[in-house]
Order: C-alpha cells, then sequence, then structure tokens
C-alpha cells in the first residue's frame, strides 16, 4: 500500500495528474489515503489499493504489465532488504530443489506470505502440465494489475534462488487466478 499511494502521491504532486483528475478515476477511499500516513501494519481496502496501482500504472506505466512487473520485483526486493517476512528469508537460503515433492513443499512454504498481504485469497499449490502452478481462489477482489505486479514479486524470488525461470498468470474464472512457472528439465516427468 505505502509503494501504491507514494506513486500516486507523486503523480499528483508532479502534475502529471491533477487532483481532479484522480477524483474522477478512484474512489473517494482510495484518493483520501493521498493524505493519510499509511501505517504498515494496517489493513486498508483492497479496492481501494488496486485502484491506486491501476492509476499508476495507466498514467506511468502505458498499461504495460512489464511496468507493473518491475514494480512487483521492486516491491519483493525491498521486503527481502527488511528481513521482516521469513518465507523470504527463507526462500533466500533454501536454494535449489532437487525433487518434485520438495518444489511443492518449498513453494507451499513460500507462498504463506500472500496470506500476510491478502488474506481473501485461497491459495493452492500444485504440479500441473509441465509446471508448477499457484492458484489463488476467492480472487475476484485481486484485479488485474496485481496479477502483474504478483508475477513481478515471484520472478524476483526465482531470482534471490538463482533460477532464471519465469512465471506467467492467467485469469481462468473471475474469482480465479493461475500462475504457471515451467519446471526444470531436472524435475521434468
Amino acid at each position: 500500500m505505502i509503494a501504491a499511494v507514494v506513486a500516486a502521491r507523486r503523480l499528483r504532486d508532479r502534475g502529471a495528474v491533477s487532483p481532479e483528475a484522480i477524483a474522477a478515476r478512484v474512489s473517494g477511499e482510495a484518493a483520501e489515503l493521498l493524505d493519510q500516513k499509511i501505517e504498515i501494519a494496517r489493513w486498508y481496502p483492497v479496492h481501494a489499493f488496486c485502484e491506486l496501482v491501476d492509476l499508476d500504472w495507466d498514467v506511468s506505466g502505458a498499461r504495460d504489465p512489464a511496468y507493473l512487473e518491475q514494480q512487483g520485483a521492486l516491491s519483493a526486493g525491498r521486503m527481502f532488504e527488511s528481513r521482516r517476512y521469513q518465507q523470504l528469508d527463507y526462500a533466500e537460503r533454501a536454494g535449489k530443489v532437487e525433487s518434485r515433492d520438495r518444489l511443492i513443499r518449498q513453494a507451499r512454504l513460500i507462498s504463506t506470505i500472500t496470506g500476510t498481504f491478502y488474506d481473501f485469497l485461497d491459495v493452492r499449490v500444485a504440479l500441473s502440465e509441465g509446471g508448477l502452478g499457484i492458484v489463488y481462489g476467492n480472487a475476484t477482489a485481486f484485479e488485474e494489475p496485481l496479477e502483474h505486479t504478483t508475477v513481478g514479486f515471484m520472478n524476483q524470488i526465482n531470482e534471490r534462488q538463482g533460477s532464471k525461470r519465469r512465471w506467467s498468470a492467467t485469469r481462468v474464472q473471475p474469482d480465479e487466478v493461475r500462475f504457471r512457472m515451467p519446471l526444470p528439465e531436472r524435475l521434468a516427468d
């Protein structure tokens, strides 16, 4: 939330988007956040967060998914450096896995960070179609901009682990998003 609010404030303060245009594009709840101190430990409405991320994506990123993926990677980098999240500390020291079972266990543990940020999601991890899959159920409020930032976040985790594998996201139903990463050859069937 902090990064989304800071990005929107910068757009407003630099004149890239007028306060009137912000008021027309986002809800009053999201607009009010621009003038509030954002507290790390506090919960904020996900729709307001999505609106602010979408505003930045539109104005700064020209709706290019790569822009949001980069923002997600930067966010993950800040979280790694903060050393606040055990899942990320584990991910960094875990290294390469040598079995499919170990890959699933590791992915399940690391993906528990998702519940830290989005407590409404039902997260499932499984192998499917030659890849590792992470499914976000109950994801109606998890809007498109968050799909792209999450891909960037997950790709940053891979980079920290020394992997060149990349994630992709697909919304398969209004309330379900599937993330997929191809398996390394050593773990393929």
